[in-house]
């Protein structure tokens, strides 16, 4: 289940963690070797296995390597509704430092690698690195951001500009890490999933996708998204990736 990550695994790390953090931040060697630090217990999950559940006791935060993770919440109906995902580079349960117990299930879409640790291990180098809490809490706060977003987007947007809106952010938000190719997206989600996190129907998201396709937009299928005009699906969005933040502080670099 857990072993020492190997130079190779945490140059994989590296690779998703640290480009999205020097967008933002003038990462030392000192900051690099603490996040090293951290990362040397490594877990596994299967497709369909929670990382943790709702309600459930916080025991470790992660930092996904390989594969996504939904975050969701389970309604007594038996229906649920998705809020996010993370993707290598993100952390899961970075909230562990702070509260007890879990408000969502954390579940594998993917098969996942993550490296994890002890809330109080982040606590620890936090306090020994005052500026690995800035640029680790920046990190995180894209998730807030995100969650504004979807309540804009459940609230006021139609269910086209809802669809194009999550396909632009998940292509920023991977853009930024390298995982795109020629603006294709290895997006495992199925539409019943874009159900769940859009809040429309199985039908509804169906014929949406294929209305963005007849427009030459985007082509989907399962596991891959082509975005073939980002400008005119940016336009039918209303996206602005500035809630993003992907933004350089050159204000805020360590002295």
């Amino acid at each position: 289940m857990t072993e020492d990550p190997s130079p190779r695994q945490l140059q994989r790390m590296s690779q998703y963690l640290f480009r999205k953090l020097r967008g933002f931040y003038g990462l030392t060697d000192e900051i690099e070797e603490a996040i090293g630090e951290l990362c040397k217990d490594t877990a596994e999950f299967a497709a369909r296995e929670p990382l943790i559940e709702q309600g459930e006791p916080y025991k470790y935060i992660y930092l996904v390597e390989k594969g996504w993770v939904l975050r969701a919440r389970h309604l007594p109906q038996g229906t649920r509704q998705v809020v996010n995902v993370a993707v290598p580079g993100d952390f899961a349960c970075f909230n562990a430092h702070l509260f007890g117990m879990s408000d969502f299930d954390l579940v594998a879409k993917t098969p996942v690698s993550v490296f994890r640790f002890e809330p109080v291990a982040i606590i620890d180098l936090f306090a020994l690195y005052p500026h690995l809490a800035v640029a680790l809490t920046w990190s995180n706060a894209h998730e807030e951001s995100m969650l504004a977003e979807r309540v804009v987007s459940l609230g006021r947007r139609n269910a086209r500009e809802r669809m194009a809106h999550v396909l632009c952010e998940l292509a920023a938000r991977m853009r930024i890490v390298g995982m795109t190719t020629d603006n294709v997206l290895s997006i495992p989600l199925t539409q019943e999933d874009f159900a769940d996190l859009l809040g429309m129907s199985l039908i509804h998201v169906n014929r949406t996708l294929r209305s963005l396709a007849a427009a030459q937009l985007v082509h989907y299928k399962v596991g891959q998204v082509q975005i073939l005009d980002f400008e005119k699906l940016a336009r039918v969005a209303g996206f602005d990736s500035g809630y993003l933040h992907f933004t350089q502080r050159t204000d805020i670099l360590p002295r």
